[in-house]
């Protein structure tokens, strides 16, 4: 019995490990995709990951809703004109500390002076943001072919890297 009761531990665990980074869906409290549509045929498109998720994680589902989208919209390829992705990210741990000098007087007389800051590690946001700037088109881009995805072929080529 207590083996049975430590396999069913075990596995909650696992599924509770496993389920913690951002799956491929669409934006809610803990993060997922969105799309912003700018004009006609330019959206801005988001994906939130978290700490569990990797920026290359992040890029691969932010590319793939890309795709997704324009075969929504019923186009066949898509330009990134924009990358904004991971500048929310702050570039140092450290913040500009403020001191504060407290003297105490105890009851035996004594006089205890003591210092107090807040200079030290600050928290600072581990949940990478991909953010990309897309203009769609039926074909490729005559002027910049090579940049041009197709996103039937980008959604092929990657669909085993998404987590649902």
């Amino acid at each position: 019995m207590k083996s049975f009761l430590r396999i069913i531990v075990s596995l909650a665990m696992i599924i509770l490990l496993l389920g913690c980074a951002v799956t491929y869906r669409p934006m809610n409290a803990s993060g997922g995709y969105g799309e912003n549509q700018l004009n006609e045929n330019t959206f801005e498109v988001t994906f939130e990951g978290n700490q569990y998720n990797s920026l290359d994680e992040v890029r691969t589902y932010l590319t793939f809703r890309c795709a997704e989208l324009t075969l929504e919209q019923g186009l066949s390829h898509f330009l990134i004109v924009e990358d904004a992705s991971f500048e929310d990210v702050p570039d140092k741990e450290f913040a500009d500390g403020d001191l504060t000098i407290e003297t105490r007087t105890s009851m035996s007389g004594g006089v205890n002076t003591s210092v107090r800051s807040t200079f030290g590690a600050q928290e600072v946001t581990s949940n990478p943001v991909g953010k990309f700037i897309i203009m769609m088109r039926v074909g490729p881009d005559p002027v910049h072919a090579t940049a041009s995805m197709d996103a039937k072929q980008f959604i092929e080529a990657n669909a085993h890297l998404i987590k649902r």
